[in-house]
């Protein structure tokens, strides 16, 4: 009965998880313009959450924070916008600290990175 539970929760678990071309097809869950550029943006974003940056051919970037089972979780992507870049937010499920609300502009910038 206990093995029947924990497979039982780590399907439950599994589930959850969404895919980065599920996560990103989806529509943005908040949009936000930035006075830095995507460069700086992305650092930021990849520095305060240890993730990699995927640079894309039209000139955006996109981060990712995945959750333990390597699920997305929150997905930004950040495209040029004038000399500064507006960052697209995408929630898929929970809750991943804070520390990305001062690269997108909910917080003061700090470049303490």
């Amino acid at each position: 009965m206990k093995k029947i539970l924990v497979v039982a929760a780590a399907f439950a678990a599994l589930s959850g998880c969404a895919s980065t071309g599920k996560v990103l097809s989806k529509e943005p869950t908040e949009v936000y313009h930035s006075d830095h550029s995507v460069s700086a943006v992305a650092f930021c974003l990849a520095n305060r959450n240890n993730v990699p940056v995927l640079d894309r051919p039209d000139g955006s970037k996109v981060v990712l924070l995945k959750n333990g089972y390597g699920g997305v979780s929150l997905a930004f992507s950040i495209y040029p916008e004038g000399e500064g870049s507006r960052i697209e937010y995408r929630r898929q499920f929970g809750t991943i600290g804070g520390q990305w609300k001062k690269c997108v502009g909910l917080e003061p910038w700090k470049d303490d990175f």
